[in-house]
């Protein structure tokens, strides 16, 4: 807490010559996160709701005209953003090296593809379960060192609703999403002695640029298997991180935000 001197109006005769005021900082200042897939959707938004709330954040995403457009959207700073590809295990070692004061990584980044298995190019297969696992196991590993070092730290790990019921179509998507709950238990357990916190979101359909290219039939469908008959948000996802940033007591848990549809 910051204690700010005031000095009363000097008509106020009654007050102190001196009274302090209790100033709370935002809930992550002096933070630092890096947020995977933060140029868009849900890691934009997650960034969005970091910032706010006094984090520095850096923004991790390929394409360097969306992480300069994704910058100016956040609150505060000084924010930054870097170029990379989470399935690179060189750009992991570059954060290793370079980035030693994580205090939070989330792992936002991913790509999706639906087919069947049988139809789909390996090609294609590599690239989803590289992207959503691979990229997620490698983010964990980079920071882990300097965390344990420094006898704490956040992951939150972002999967999906496909994760935990599959569908259709999903195999690859789903066997990697569903990997990432499994890393998420594992490490809280490695890694929970030394005070670093390992949590996941399982988001359903939240309206992004991913949902925006579904058909109108495949929408109806979503919204018909949706108990409460609507899409997510993205600042929905967000106030679930922010959560899972700020409770020092919640480890190797899964938050559920996907309107009921895995309880149908």
């Amino acid at each position: 807490m910051f204690f700010i001197p005031r000095i009363p109006h000097p008509t106020l005769k009654f007050l102190p010559r001196f009274y302090t005021t209790v100033v709370t900082p935002p809930a992550l200042f002096g933070k630092h996160a890096l947020v995977t897939g933060g140029s868009r959707g849900i890691g934009l938004g997650i960034s969005q709701a970091f910032a706010a709330a006094g984090a520095s954040v850096m923004l991790v995403a390929r394409g360097t005209e969306r992480l300069a457009a994704a910058q100016k959207t956040l609150a505060g700073g000084p924010h930054r953003v870097v170029a990379g590809d989470v399935s690179d295990v060189e750009f992991w070692d570059y954060v290793r090296k370079q980035e030693k004061n994580i205090d939070i990584l989330v792992n936002a980044a991913g790509v999706t593809h639906y087919s069947l298995l049988m139809a789909t190019d390996s090609r294609v297969i590599e690239e989803v379960v590289r992207t959503n696992l691979m990229g997620c196991i490698y983010g964990c590993k980079a920071v882990l060192k300097n965390m344990v070092r420094r006898k704490g730290g956040c992951i939150i790990n972002i999967s999906s609703v496909m994760g935990l019921k599959g569908g259709k179509g999903s195999a690859a998507y789903a066997a990697s999403k569903a990997g990432v709950i499994g890393l998420t238990r594992a490490l809280a357990q490695e890694v929970g002695p030394s005070a670093i916190r390992v949590n996941a979101i399982i988001p359903g359909y939240i309206a992004t640029e991913m949902t925006d290219g579904m058909t109108a039939d495949a929408m109806a469908h979503t919204l018909s298997t949706t108990p409460l008959r609507r899409l997510g948000t993205t600042e929905e996802i967000a106030s679930a991180a922010l959560f899972l940033a700020t409770n020092g007591f919640t480890n190797g848990s899964q938050i559920v935000v996907d309107g009921g549809l895995s309880s149908m």
